[in-house]
C-alpha cells in the first residue's frame, strides 16, 4: 500500500513537471540564455575577480564573465540586458582600476541567443549509453537474470525523473554544473543499486 502511494506521488511530480516543460519551458542562466555579450581588450593584464565585482555592481547578480585572451587582456561579459549609462558606468569603473583609457566605442556588444539544452546534453549520451551496457553486462554475469537488470533501469528512470522534475518546478537554471552533478546523480544510482544488490545476494 505504500509503495503505492510513494509511486502516485511520483507520479504526479511527473506530470507537474511535464506540465510546466510545456508551458513555461526550462529555465537557464545567463550562460546559457538569451542576451548581450560585451568585450573589450585593456592595455594591462586583467583580473576576473575584479572585474566580476564591478560587473556585479552595476548588474547585480545575473550575469556570467570569462577571459577572452591567453594575454589575459580581455574579457567578455555576459548580461541579460544592457543601458548606455551601464556601459558608461563599466567604462568609468574599468579606467579607475586599471588606469586605462577606454571608450563607450571600446567595448564590441553583440545579442546573443538562447543556447539549445539538446546541444549541452548531446555529449554525455554516449558515454552514459556504454557506461550502462558495461553495467548491464555486468549485472547478467554477477546476478544471473533480467531482474535486476530491470529494478536498475527502473531506479535509474524514477531517480532521473526527480532530478529532472526538481530543476523544473523549482525553476532552478540550467547552468555548467546542471549536466556534471547529473552524471554525479547517475554514478551514485548505479553505485548504491549495485551495493544493495550484492548485500542483499550475500544474505539470501
Amino acid at each position: 500500500m505504500k509503495n503505492k502511494v510513494l509511486f502516485v506521488i511520483i507520479g504526479i511530480i511527473f506530470i507537474i513537471a511535464i506540465i510546466m516543460t510545456l508551458v513555461k519551458g526550462i529555465s537557464v542562466d545567463t550562460f546559457y540564455g538569451e542576451g548581450y555579450t560585451i568585450s573589450f581588450t585593456e592595455k594591462n593584464t586583467i583580473d576576473l575577480n575584479e572585474i566580476e565585482k564591478i560587473v556585479k555592481e552595476i548588474w547585480g547578480n545575473s550575469f556570467s564573465v570569462q577571459r577572452l585572451e591567453f594575454f589575459n587582456d580581455s574579457a567578455k561579459i555576459k548580461v541579460k540586458d544592457y543601458t548606455d549609462e551601464q556601459i558608461t558606468k563599466l567604462k568609468d569603473k574599468l579606467n579607475e582600476q586599471y588606469n586605462s583609457e577606454l571608450e563607450e566605442t571600446s567595448f564590441k556588444i553583440e545579442h546573443v541567443s538562447n543556447v539549445k539544452i539538446r546541444n549541452v546534453i548531446t555529449p554525455y549520451v554516449i558515454p552514459v549509453i556504454l557506461s550502462l551496457v558495461i553495467v548491464m553486462l555486468f549485472y547478467a554475469i554477477r546476478f544471473r537474470g533480467a531482474k535486476k537488470m530491470i529494478e536498475l533501469l527502473f531506479c535509474l528512470l524514477v531517480i532521473g525523473g526527480l532530478f529532472y522534475s526538481i530543476i523544473v518546478i523549482a525553476r532552478i537554471p540550467f547552468s555548467a554544473v546542471t549536466m556534471p552533478l547529473a552524471m554525479c546523480v547517475y554514478i551514485l544510482t548505479v553505485l548504491g543499486h549495485t551495493s544493495i544488490s550484492e548485500i542483499r545476494q550475500s544474505n539470501e
